[in-house]
């Protein structure tokens, strides 16, 4: 029963930090403290936080990052690994078999201002559907009411971790297929 009542407990702290988040978000309020930070240090702490609540599940989650990574970039790391943290979380929510991957990549950025870090998150999870994935990243919204019951939230996540990289000067994207699985980027 204790189990129980903490497990309920951490769920509602959960989503009272999520609502405190979205409104601090769309006041303005949420403070951005770049800095200096290994980007290796918080991909492999987001690996470490995440790896037992994978395994509960029966699933894996790796590290990949197939070219050199930067030694530093210069980003708020509390918010980049609040952004990873959302997305390896969700990935182990969908995901009933497979592996979640994490693959760290440096790319051009969009206006030619030289490199970018690029984190995908994938996972061999349900995948969505176009229109699914149309209204994904919008504020309460779920894939479906019967897939919310089940893996429960308030829909925020996504939205909170857009609005984050785009504090941080990045975004958040997603492709997808239904029943393959879905990347996160």
């Amino acid at each position: 029963h204790v189990g129980t009542i903490r497990r309920n407990g951490e769920h509602l702290l959960a989503l009272i930090n999520d609502v405190l988040d979205v409104s601090k978000i769309e006041a303005g309020a949420v403070p951005v403290e770049t800095t200096d930070c290994s980007p290796e240090t918080i991909l492999f702490a987001a690996v470490e936080l995440m790896t037992v609540r994978a395994a509960e599940k029966g699933l894996r989650i790796v590290l990949d990052a197939p070219g050199p990574l930067p030694r530093t970039i210069h980003t708020d790391p509390m918010r980049l690994q609040q952004i990873l943290l959302n997305l390896v979380g969700n990935a182990i929510k969908f995901t009933e078999t497979g592996t979640i991957r994490l693959v760290a990549r440096v790319v051009e950025a969009r206006d030619g201002a030289g490199p970018w870090l690029a984190i995908d998150v994938e996972d061999t999870g349900v995948g969505l559907t176009p229109e699914q994935m149309d209204r994904l990243f919008k504020p309460f919204s779920r894939v479906d009411s019967s897939t919310s019951r089940k893996q429960g939230g308030a829909g925020l996540g996504l939205s909170i971790s857009r609005k984050l990289a785009e504090l941080l000067g990045g975004t958040v994207s997603l492709q997808s297929r239904l029943g393959v699985g879905s990347t996160f980027t």
